[in-house]
């Protein structure tokens, strides 16, 4: 007999949040105690105030945390990279949100592409062939 536990109200998703305070700190769920990234320094201030027109704030303390849905993760955690020691640029941001889904898109339909595959064929075998698949992981 297999025993299954169920989730209570009290377990939560996994979501990616960005900490500022003195320093920002990207961190993938707020139970870790290592962020991802760590950035210090007098771009923290306009890269928060960037983060806090697109994302829920939620203050807590003496600072302040953006909840980044687990979607628009990649997105966000590249532009931070980009804005490490530089200004960051809105528009960067903008661009990669829109485009993040655009370009997953287009490497999938490119892996069936690659596979080379009759897309019309009923035979029941995948658009993306084994091969390909092996070499895309």
């Amino acid at each position: 007999m297999v025993k299954v536990k169920t989730i209570g109200p009290s377990c939560t998703a996994i979501t990616p949040i960005v900490r500022c305070r003195n320093k920002l700190e990207l961190m993938i769920d707020e139970k870790l105690t290592r962020p991802i990234i760590a950035i210090t320094g007098k771009n923290v201030d306009e890269i928060c105030r960037v983060l806090s027109k697109r994302f829920l704030v939620r203050h807590n303390g003496n600072g302040k945390e953006m909840l980044i849905q687990l979607q628009a993760f990649p997105a966000v955690s590249v532009w931070l990279l980009a804005s490490y020691g530089v200004k960051p640029s809105e528009e960067l941001l903008d661009k990669l949100l829109l485009n993040t889904p655009t370009l997953l898109a287009d490497l999938f339909w490119d892996l069936v592409d690659l596979s080379s595959t009759d897309t019309r064929a009923k035979d029941g075998k995948p658009l993306i062939s084994r091969a390909v698949l092996l070499k895309a992981s």
